[in-house]
């Protein structure tokens, strides 16, 4: 399972978060998602990228959040 991380280009908060997930042993865990090219994502999540979500589950966590916190929606799924 991999967690997406919805994201945009040149994002710093987006960066902090990928950063994050690094440092929770999480980086080979994800993928990028742009929600700049899809309009429907745009208008959901434009104001609390970065975000990430577990597929499997729907559970999602907008920044600011923890390592704790992806970690738990890791073992959710």
């Amino acid at each position: 399972m991999k967690l997406q991380l919805y994201t945009r280009e040149q994002c710093d908060l987006c960066e902090k978060a990928e950063a994050l997930l690094a440092v929770a042993g999480l980086d080979d865990r994800y993928e990028r998602v742009y929600i700049d090219e899809d309009v429907d994502l745009l208008s959901r999540y434009a104001d609390q990228i970065p975000v990430v979500i577990n597929p499997e589950t729907g559970e999602k966590l907008s920044w600011p959040f923890t390592a704790s916190q992806v970690r738990d929606i890791v073992e959710a799924g």
